[in-house]
């Protein structure tokens, strides 16, 4: 009697899940296999494949799924000829096979999924050529198993269909026959297993972490109420402080009443009554006892609720860990098919590379395993395109044959960090100088000045790529986008290093979970508003005078690097609120190395957020992530971290840098020289240099300054370092001096060097001015240049 409808789909969907499983297992050994494994790893690895083909094909045979049996009895075959001896070595081209024949299985899955029993015609060719590999090797056609027959493709199909599977099936049962002692000798003891365990739907745990989720916001509302009644226990303090202010009049009272005649049923002299008086008393006396039970039960309440609240929140918390354990998956559950990409585009692009996985045991949040399995594609891809070389070429340079991509991770503290490094050509600079000028992503002058580290992140710029054509593989200049893209929205970092000739190497820096997060509670035009504290930096009070300007934007010198600063009421186009200091409250936020600094109105604390989807009608709102409820009921929007450093870059800005009233009309157009070798430094001077009206040019080292001062003209002044690549500060200095045609111009050295030595060594040279960098500030230096200009 054969199983119902409604049985066999239940069968199917389990197959589903287990037959990931084994082409994932296949596909691990057969990339293994690869590798040429000593004789024992091979006979090994060779048995393990075996046993997954072998499994894949008894339950296909169980749902039906002939195909598929019929795919697993070839792999099952092939297999079995390698470990009897028969078939000592697997060429290139069979290696090709086996895993057309895997993907072949998850066409056949894909199909059924839409509703399409029918075999589609790839597999079939494929099932007769691996019919044929068994008397004589077959040339590879080096087709995927991604979509269905294309128009015009031929249809001719080989006696090997549903029906006509009987052969295989029949040989397949067979073979399960005589391997059955097998694979049972192989099955382990339950008693010797460490753990048991069930297979559970991921939607299932999705509904639990949103259970929980509840459950956290009402942990949050419970401490809302202990404030409360903290607060109700500091109002009885306070009571109780004002009963003892009064308790020695109210004691002379008593005593006064017990011989006073006003105290009787006889009129008083004044107005009043001595029955109203003794009720007041009457009244005090009770006051003071009820008084005293009330403050009696509000501590005793108040410890309890504390201890409780307490309790209530160690569970929630190893509640909430085991949630996030229960949610973790290693690494290792994506890098097969990393593995196997890696291996397939080497072959395309006719590469030796070997991919080489470390901490494949790492566990990640599946949230975050989701969204950064693209970025590793990428990675991957561009390490196999750009970073490898050709085999010829790498023996020409001194390399082995064959390259090396390394994918590692590790855990530290609450983050995962992982690697892509690769042992290739390393980055080419001046390609990515040229690139970057002809794609207009900075000036040609602005370029001179960078140095290799940030030449080298242009290549995470949108449309920025230095293949010479554009293939499947690489040259849209999407691919390194999509990488800090991505990890930006995980709120972690990516960052890039490189040796020339010799390899590169991607860094990126991610939270081990996103299953909660705590907020920073900030007020901005009225409003409060809460960011995610994983991307705040840092909190501090900032002047109004102590602002200088880039591009036209508002910025100050935070750890002695320019940053931005917008006005959160304007990002979010709130309006504004009045203020009375002239101290401004800044956060500073960073994502994927790019920082921010936000000018709230307030900051109004820190708390745990449970962040709530706005629904499909507001997701596309700009800077909101979300919302969370306050333990006070209140609803509150979540800010997004990364969407608000986009919309400064494009939002107008509310300018309050003005000129200093102190500087002469004529300095305007004066002309200034900046010579660092530091982009941050140099950055810095020129904006509070252009801000005050002056013109800058700049120049890495004095050398560089040198060929300015002959080839753009005299400058009204030199600001210089001193620690510079070829001539230093000093050696400047007392070149300018010793050249007649620029020896009256007046030279500032900014260094951090502050010794009496550095100084001295300064006023020989024939400096006019020298400012430690470590007390470095703006208006100083522009009143030095005002004096010498």
């Amino acid at each position: 009697m054969g199983l119902s409808e409604e049985i066999r789909q239940k069968l199917i969907n389990s197959f589903k899940i287990e037959q990931r499983e084994h082409i994932q297992e296949i596909s691990q050994g057969l990339l293994a296999l690869e590798n040429n494994p000593d004789s024992k790893e091979r006979q090994a690895l060779l048995q393990k494949i075996f046993r997954e083909a072998h499994s894949l094909k008894g339950a296909a045979r169980a749902v039906g799924l002939s195909t598929i049996e019929s795919l697993g009895h070839a792999l099952e075959d092939l297999l079995l000829s390698a470990k009897e001896g028969s078939r000592p070595n697997f060429s290139p081209e069979l290696f090709d096979l086996m895993y057309q024949a895997l993907d072949a299985v998850e066409l056949v899955m894909d199909r059924l999924e839409s509703g399409d029993s029918t075999p589609p015609a790839k597999v079939l060719a494929l099932l007769s050529r691996l019919e044929e590999v068994r008397e004589t090797e077959v040339t590879p056609t080096n087709e995927r198993f991604d979509g269905d027959e294309q128009e015009g493709e031929p249809t001719t199909q080989p006696a090997c269909d549903e029906k006509q599977s009987a052969a295989p099936m029949k040989a397949s049962q067979e073979t399960e026959t005589s391997d059955q002692s097998e694979v049972q000798s192989q099955t382990v003891d339950p008693t010797t297993m460490a753990d048991e365990t069930i297979r559970v739907s991921v939607s299932k745990l999705d509904a639990l972490m949103a259970q929980f989720s509840e459950l956290l916001g009402a942990k949050i509302r419970t401490d809302q109420r202990l404030a409360e009644v903290r607060e109700l226990q500091t109002f009885a303090t306070e009571w109780h402080k004002d009963w003892l202010a009064v308790r020695n009049d109210y004691t002379r009272l008593i005593r006064h009443s017990d011989h006073s005649p006003y105290l009787d049923d006889s009129p008083l002299p004044v107005n009043g009554s001595g029955k109203e008086v003794k009720a007041l008393v009457d009244f005090a006396t009770k006051n003071k006892e009820r008084l005293r039970s009330f403050s009696t039960q509000v501590n005793t309440l108040y410890r309890q609720f504390a201890n409780d609240t307490m309790r209530l929140s160690l569970i929630i918390g190893e509640l909430q860990e085991e949630i996030k354990r229960v949610r973790m998956l290693p690494l290792a559950t994506i890098t097969p098919t990393l593995a196997r990409m890696v291996r397939d585009l080497a072959r395309a692009q006719d590469k030796q590379i070997t991919l080489t996985i470390a901490g494949g045991e790492t566990e990640l949040d599946k949230r975050v395993l989701e969204q950064i399995k693209d970025p590793l594609i990428h990675l991957l891809r561009n390490a196999v395109d750009h970073g490898i070389e050709w085999a010829a070429e790498r023996e020409a340079s001194g390399k082995p044959a064959q390259g090396q991509i390394v994918l590692t991770a590790s855990q530290q503290g609450h983050n995962v960090v992982i690697t892509v490094s690769d042992d290739g050509a390393g980055l080419d600079l001046e390609a990515i100088r040229t690139v970057a000028v002809r794609r207009g992503r900075v000036r040609s002058g602005e370029l001179q000045i960078l140095d290799d580290a940030e030449v080298a992140r242009l290549i995470f710029d949108s449309g920025l790529s230095t293949s010479q054509i554009i293939t499947d593989i690489s040259g849209r200049g999407v691919g390194l986008d999509v990488v800090r893209q991505n990890i930006e929205e995980l709120h972690g970092t990516l960052d890039v290093s490189f040796e020339p000739k010799r390899g590169t190497t991607f860094t990126m820096n991610l939270p081990l979970t996103l299953a909660s997060s705590r907020g920073l509670l900030v007020k901005a035009g009225g409003q409060i508003f809460a960011l995610p504290l994983s991307t705040v930096e840092h909190m501090l009070q900032v002047k109004e005078g102590a602002l200088t300007g880039i591009e036209g934007r508002e910025a100050f010198s935070y750890r002695q690097k320019p940053v931005a600063l917008v006005w959160l009421a304007d990002l979010l186009e709130l309006p504004q609120s009045q203020r009375d200091s002239n101290q401004l409250t800044v956060v500073i936020v960073a994502v994927a190395e790019k920082r921010l600094g936000i000018i709230v109105d307030e900051l109004v604390g820190e708390q745990e957020i449970v962040m709530k989807s706005l629904g499909k009608q507001l997701v596309r709102i700009g800077g909101i992530a979300g919302a969370t409820v306050l333990g006070s009921g209140q609803v509150i929007l979540v800010l997004h971290t990364a969407d608000l450093i986009k919309l400064a870059a494009r939002s107008p800005s509310r300018v309050r840098v003005e000129s200093d009233g102190r500087r002469p009309e004529t300095n305007k157009r004066k002309t200034i020289l900046v010579v660092d070798d530091s982009i941050t430094t140099r950055t810095l001077e020129k904006n509070i240099l252009e801000a005050a009206g002056y013109e800058v040019k700049l120049a890495t080292n004095g050398e560089q300054a040198l060929a300015i001062l002959v080839t753009d003209g005299l400058p009204d002044l030199v600001v210089s370092d001193i620690n510079m690549p070829h001539l230093d500060g000093f050696g400047l200095t007392q070149r300018i001096r010793q050249e007649e045609r620029y020896a009256d111009i007046p030279v500032i050295l900014v260094t951090s060097l502050d010794s009496p030595a550095d100084k001295a060594r300064g006023i020989e040279v024939g400096a006019d001015a020298y400012i430690v960098k470590s007390s470095f500030d703006q208006n100083n230096l522009l009143e030095t240049i005002g004096q010498l200009v």
